[in-house]
């Protein structure tokens, strides 16, 4: 079992309160509501998707595992694209 610091025990203490000190609201939730909790839920998971999509090559490359060229692939595209291969 691994160690709890002690700002993870004050934490996790405060949470228990507040836990157990809540009472029930008793409040009325229209079906507004609930439309706009989904919309916050889809907005979220929609925002995570985009950032992962747009991350996703930089977390590859920052790893290690980005997509294998051979030599033979890079001088193609190299001369294709004007770059002489003294410049590298």
């Amino acid at each position: 079992m691994q160690h709890i610091g002690a700002k993870g025990f004050s934490l996790f203490i405060a949470v228990l309160f507040v836990g157990i000190s809540t009472s029930s609201a008793h409040a009325y939730l229209d079906p507004g509501t609930g439309s706009i909790i989904l919309q916050v839920l889809l907005g979220g998971v929609a925002g995570v998707a985009l950032a992962g999509k747009l991350y996703w090559h930089k977390f590859l490359s920052l790893i290690g595992a980005g997509p294998r060229v051979n030599r033979n692939e890079r001088q193609r595209t190299d001369r294709s694209a004007g770059v002489d291969e003294r410049s590298r």
